[in-house]
């Protein structure tokens, strides 16, 4: 019997315990690792067939109250099953660990002037493409073993549109896998 997404968050944790991590310093690297692992061995989730269990990464300035950060995401989306013949939103469960870095010359200089970016994959077998691509890029050679300023972990209900599951290039970031925030 395949398991409720919604247990996602606390087997997270209970990954993050057994690694001996905590989130007051885990780096980058760290949480890529952490997260790969999550996707690659937790495999039994109750979702739908086609796409339904999808892994992202993306970059982008955020401001949640506490100042301006850059932000970097990892992203698990489950879309929940759901009636087949219906064509609108459709429930999902967003398992999100955030990275905030404090603004500074090096961020300034060197990530705010790119734009922001995500690679997304909705198989174990493309997962690789997605690390390699994060870890070629600059805000990972820039941030890599720097100790954020925040890191948390998020299980957030949220919907999607089946035919919009990859991100748009123009998407905002931070809201990838929400087709009603826009």
């Amino acid at each position: 019997m395949k398991k409720n997404p919604a247990q996602s968050e606390k087997e997270l944790r209970t990954l993050l315990r057994a690694n001996k991590q905590t989130l007051k310093t885990m780096t980058l690297p760290q949480a890529l690792r952490l997260m790969a692992a999550f996707y690659q061995d937790a495999r039994d989730y109750d979702v739908v067939q086609a796409e339904g269990d999808g892994l992202v990464v993306y970059d982008d300035i955020t401001n949640r109250g506490r100042g301006t950060r850059f932000e970097i995401g990892i992203v698990r989306l489950f879309c929940l099953p759901h009636n087949e013949a219906a064509t609108g939103p459709q429930p999902a469960l967003r398992l999100r660990l955030r990275l905030c870095y404090k603004l500074d010359m090096g961020i300034v200089t060197e990530l705010m002037a790119e734009d922001t970016w995500s690679y997304d994959c909705w198989s174990v077998q493309d997962m690789a493409r997605v690390l390699q691509s994060v870890e070629k890029g600059p805000a990972y050679q820039l941030l890599h073993d720097r100790i954020p300023a925040e890191v948390n972990i998020n299980l957030e209900e949220t919907t999607y549109l089946s035919a919009e599951k990859h991100p748009r290039p123009d998407a905002q970031q931070n809201w990838w896998g929400v087709w009603d925030q826009f």
